[in-house]
């Protein structure tokens, strides 16, 4: 019994989540995932609305799902971007940072979601579904203030640190990453055509990239390290893509130059100095806009 109500509210978080986060909620997703019925699924939105949250969803014929209803607000889950991408990951085999609260002896630190709205997350979705084009608001550190942009998103990343979407800028005219946190307002659809994903040539080809505990520590300090990082040959090769290969090597606290190794306390980790050259034309820097 405490199974099936377990189950159960598993399910009616999700059906929030996908309501609040992706502005649509289809029956044959909530089949695929939990391997339920569609006349369940039916029953158990029905169950979320009368129980939990009455009024809450629309039902679309036009795009046969439910839709967020106006005011929509999460009553079984906090509203936090990461219940969202925990939810998506879990069904997908991928990691993902949470805190793990259920464990009283098992916590995990918790991101900052960087005020990322979920009225921006549903219409950058709803593009990269549709292969469509949004135009946004956005603001960078280059150029913090706020100004217009059409952009062709086609994949949300979570770097471990921050989410970004990965798009073709059309004032650009190239593919690049932009932050979720710093788009204001809700995007609109914009009229420009989007280039297919496919010419994303940093997203679609891959790199090798190689760390080594940095060279500036002692023998024994690179033994542990190569303990912690698992190198039993004394070095660990990452296959990532182009696009991701900066984000990867910050989130494994490596030092990318000459300067970051000097820092042994701050960077554990290094870069081989022959991947530097090879990683150049992807690596960037806080004073380059648009990749952030």
């Amino acid at each position: 019994m405490l199974s099936e109500k377990y189950e159960l509210q598993q399910r009616l978080k999700a059906i929030e989540l996908l309501a609040y986060w992706e502005g649509r909620l289809v029956t044959p997703k909530l089949v695929s995932w939990f391997g339920i019925s569609r006349q369940q699924a039916s029953k158990d939105i029905k169950y979320y609305l009368q129980e939990h949250n009455p009024d809450s969803l629309v039902h679309d014929p036009s795009v046969k799902a439910y839709i967020p209803a106006a005011g929509f607000r999460p009553v079984l889950t906090t509203g936090h971007i990461n219940e969202y991408m925990g939810l998506i990951a879990g069904f997908h085999g991928d990691s993902i940072d949470a805190t793990l609260e259920s464990n009283e002896n098992v916590v995990g630190v918790q991101m900052p979601d960087r005020a990322v709205r979920p009225e921006v997350v549903r219409e950058v979705i709803k593009a990269c579904r549709a292969g469509k084009s949004i135009k946004i608001i956005y603001a960078s550190m280059n150029n913090p203030a706020w100004h217009e942009r059409v952009i062709s998103p086609h994949t949300l990343v979570y770097t471990g640190f921050r989410w970004h979407v990965r798009a073709y800028c059309h004032l650009r005219n190239e593919f690049r990453d932009f932050l979720l946190s710093r788009i204001e307002r809700t995007p609109q659809n914009a009229s420009a055509e989007a280039p297919n994903p496919l010419q994303d040539k940093a997203w679609n080809e891959k790199i090798s990239i190689t760390l080594i505990p940095n060279e500036g520590l002692s023998h024994q300090q690179q033994a542990l390290v190569e303990k912690d990082f698992g190198m039993p040959d004394g070095r660990l090769q990452i296959t990532v893509r182009k696009a991701l290969a900066h984000y990867t090597l910050h989130r494994y606290q490596a030092a990318i130059t000459a300067e970051d190794a000097s820092n042994v306390k701050q960077f554990p980790l290094q870069l081989m100095v022959s991947d530097r050259h090879k990683l150049n034309p992807y690596l960037f820097n806080a004073s380059q806009e648009g990749k952030v």
